[in-house]
């Protein structure tokens, strides 16, 4: 980025990012993810609804995670699209606070670039996680670190109020705990003021006894948060303790690498090398907070436990890693000279992105690796006049690309608008039969909380046809991105196929597009004189499921 950016040009990169997060927070949107992200909006709902929401599962101690956004939908509606408003704010929150430690125009430029480009990140501006919240605490916390020798006493009560209320949002915040004392080992080397400990640490103890003195008398037991969170753990494909120690080896020496690379985190995690050890030769302040902070989450990522009683190391779901993007991006731009024209350090961030695309393709995943290999060729082949420009559109256009065939993909207005007809229809002579993440999303897909609805899962179903006690007539709802986000469900496709047969169901009226397709199923005595072709079937397909671009592309 030209060094020739004056102090009104830095207000408008700031402008920029917040514009183009604004932007892609209305236009980005494709509904939920039909996971965690329903259990914090029903949790939020709840909250503020009056009712008690605390119990032994450890996602209810995650208040940090569900309080803002619930207060959104009980004041505006229970509407997921807006309950994640708060991960915009959360978003703009950090990238002002992290703006404004930066010391040039350049630096502040390429943050706000680095920051706002990364798809994970964008992907869930429009979703309620914990993660995103996280995002804000995380910046907060190193905000809160620049400040520690100009305003001690605030600055500790910022941070240990970052530490506390993350910890109530996410347990993976403690990643940052070795942080402090890094930084007191620092000012004590230096002989700087200490003041700032002695706040710090005052306060957090305050926080925790308290803390510990909440669950004491609500639960008789200061331990019940630690505790749930053991109980919440579970034998899973994303456990480690369960298996082969060839697996646990993986994943504490190259496979998190892999995951950096198919996970697109491959560009921040290269090009923030140089940040984290020219720290250590410069020695500037601000930049050690940053590159000491990258390795605490480095480290805590790799090989922190989740568990108490076993070692478990976290499953690195790419949602999780949202939080690296905070120090990575000012890692990058803080030596952005070096990546960018520096002989040694642009090759070596050249080749080993263009490694990370070779392993992308040994993968056989042709898109990433062919973006790496572009992305390595752009930064070391690209004359210096065209270089930023050059790099700035290999960031962005990917975010355009990643929006749109998530949109296409889900077609989540569709899939709303269907269901929730299908949802008014159902009764319970009628009931409604679908996915098992569907059902569990029905308040949210509807904007309906406190509906009772008539509609049943699998084994619903197959508790009336064991009991005896099948309806006449039900429709099934299939959702077809269930074989993008849940394979497994083809179970129950297999499955309602196998009842309707069994229990002489026959179709009467058929819905199908690329999307969902709804089937009314109704019962025939099996001792009827006419068959099955009798019933007249009337199927509605969607236009553009036969038009010639589709047979053209196989679709």
């Amino acid at each position: 980025m030209p060094n020739q950016l004056n102090q009104n040009q830095q207000y408008l990169t700031l402008g920029a990012g917040g514009f183009f997060l604004v932007v892609y927070w209305i236009f980005g949107y494709d509904g939920i993810t039909f996971s965690d992200d329903v259990s914090y909006l029903e949790l939020g709902q709840r909250f503020w609804m009056g009712e008690e929401v605390l119990t032994n599962d450890h996602f209810t101690s995650r208040w940090g995670a569900y309080i803002f956004s619930g207060l959104i939908t009980f004041l505006f509606g229970y509407n997921d699209h807006l309950a994640s408003l708060s991960s915009l704010i959360y978003y703009l929150g950090a990238m002002l606070m992290i703006w404004k430690t930066l010391p040039n125009p350049t630096s502040r430029g390429f943050f706000v670039l680095f920051f706002a480009s990364n798809v994970y990140l964008l992907h869930f501006l429009t979703k309620v996680y914990p993660d995103a919240a996280l995002v804000f605490w995380t910046a907060l916390i190193l905000f809160a670190a620049f400040y520690r020798h100009q305003k001690p006493l605030w600055s500790a009560l910022l941070m240990s109020a970052a530490f506390f209320v993350g910890f109530c949002t996410k347990e993976t915040i403690v990643f940052l705990a070795p942080l402090p004392l890094m930084l007191w080992w620092l000012d004590f080397r230096n002989k700087a003021q200490r003041l700032f400990y002695v706040y710090f640490f005052s306060s957090l103890v305050i926080l925790a006894i308290g803390y510990l003195t909440y669950f004491s008398l609500k639960f008789e037991d200061p331990l019940f948060r630690f505790k749930s969170i053991q109980d919440g753990h579970y034998i899973s494909p994303y456990t480690y303790f369960d298996k082969d120690w060839k697996v646990m080896l993986q994943r504490i020496t190259y496979s998190p690498v892999f995951t950096f690379v198919e996970r697109a985190y491959w560009l921040w995690f290269i090009l923030a090398v140089p940040g984290i050890f020219r720290a250590f030769k410069n020695k500037r302040d601000l930049s050690l907070i940053f590159a000491f902070s990258s390795i605490c989450l480095i480290l805590g990522f790799w090989f922190m436990s989740t568990s108490f009683s076993y070692y478990n190391p976290i499953y690195l779901n790419p949602r999780h890693l949202i939080i690296l993007l905070v120090p990575f991006s000012v890692n990058i731009a803080l030596e952005s000279k070096r990546w960018m024209d520096n002989f040694f350090w642009n090759r070596f961030c050249s080749l080993w992105i263009a490694f990370g695309g070779f392993i992308a393709l040994g993968a056989l995943d042709w898109k990433l690796g062919t973006y790496y290999i572009l992305f390595a060729g752009a930064l070391l082949l690209c004359p210096k006049p065209i270089k930023t420009v050059s790099l700035v559109i290999l960031l962005i256009l990917p975010t355009f690309i990643s929006v749109g065939y998530q949109k296409h993909l889900k077609n989540y207005p569709h899939l709303k608008e269907e269901f929730t007809k299908a949802m008014e229809k159902s009764r319970s002579s009628f009931p409604l039969v679908t996915h098992d993440f569907l059902l569990k999303s029905r308040g949210v897909i509807t904007g309906n909380y406190n509906k009772a609805p008539h509609a049943l899962a699998l084994d619903g179903l197959k508790e009336k046809v064991r009991l005896d006690q099948q309806p006449e007539e039900f429709q099934v709802f299939i959702y077809k991105y269930y074989k993008h986000a849940y394979p497994e469900e083809v179970g129950f496709v297999n499955e309602v196929n196998r009842i309707t047969e069994n229990n002489h169901y026959v179709p009467v009226n058929i819905f199908e597009d690329k999307w969902i397709k709804i089937t009314h199923f109704k019962r025939v005595s099996p001792l009827s004189p006419f068959s099955n072709s009798e019933y007249s079937i009337n199927i509605e397909p969607y236009s553009e499921l036969f038009s010639w671009s589709s047979i053209d592309t196989g679709q």
